[in-house]
């Protein structure tokens, strides 16, 4: 075989394993690309699976707070349809609470008119009377020609009498543990030392002062007399209306007690 001849076999060789290796290279390209394709969609599904796993339970927390919720409000209008109630049964007390308190409100207002802790007013009588301004004669008992208080306690009494419900004696209340006693050439009425003029004021009907002047307890008293025999000064007046302190001292007591206590 000639020169020529071999170098004609060599090239009709290599001429001969060229397309098998381009299909080759070809079918390694294909093998590939199916390969990423499949993994591709492997990876894809596997994606979408654990998508509608996370999906179904976050609904499924979503719907167990959605429940809770639901129980949470229905616990809460229990509770103000309960509280509803008690309000409507509060109410309900305090209104029968409010008359009653009403009540023990006038009683107590009552009861503090008559213990002389109130003030009041109301229709009266003024009466005033001071020492005599007349010389005391020689050898007389200068205490005939003063004020006493036997004169005060007469006044006081026959105002009683006559239908008085308030009086005062130079603005102090009299009350039921009121005293009036003389004290040197003072008068103590309550805690205060009064000196004459002595104005009394009391409240009472309209005619007060027409039956105080036509009481026996006057008319037969010191007082009436002394007016007349020592010349004490003397003046009343009827009044349309006199407005009188309330008490104004201590009104405990130690040993009388209410019955049954």
């Amino acid at each position: 075989m000639t020169t020529r001849d071999a170098r004609s076999s060599s090239a009709a060789r290599l001429l001969s394993a060229r397309p098998r290796f381009r299909f080759a290279a070809w079918a390694l390209s294909i093998g590939l690309a199916l390969a990423v394709i499949g993994f591709a969609a492997a990876t894809q599904w596997k994606g979408s699976v654990a998508r509608q796993e996370y999906t179904s339970s976050a609904q499924q927390v979503l719907a167990a707070q959605v429940v809770g919720l639901e129980q949470e409000q229905k616990s809460l209008r229990d509770q103000l349809a309960n509280a509803d109630r008690q309000v409507q049964t509060f109410q309900s007390a305090s209104a029968g609470s409010q008359t009653t308190l009403a009540q023990l409100n006038r009683d107590l207002a009552a009861a503090r008119l008559a213990a002389g802790l109130t003030k009041v007013t109301g229709p009266g009588a003024v009466i005033e009377i001071a020492d005599s301004k007349g010389r005391v004669p020689a050898g007389d008992n200068p205490a005939n020609y003063i004020v006493l208080v036997d004169d005060l306690h007469d006044i006081v009494t026959a105002l009683w009498a006559s239908g008085a419900e308030a009086i005062t004696i130079n603005g102090e209340r009299l009350v039921s543990t009121s005293s009036i006693y003389g004290v040197g050439s003072s008068i103590l009425v309550n805690t205060a030392f009064l000196s004459p003029t002595f104005r009394i004021e009391a409240i009472g009907p309209q005619d007060l002062l027409d039956r105080f002047l036509a009481n026996p307890a006057y008319l037969s008293a010191r007082v009436a007399h002394r007016i007349d025999a020592f010349g004490l000064e003397f003046a009343t007046q009827q009044s349309g209306s006199l407005t009188l302190p309330a008490f104004v001292g201590n009104t405990r007591f130690r040993w009388a007690v209410p019955e049954g206590s």
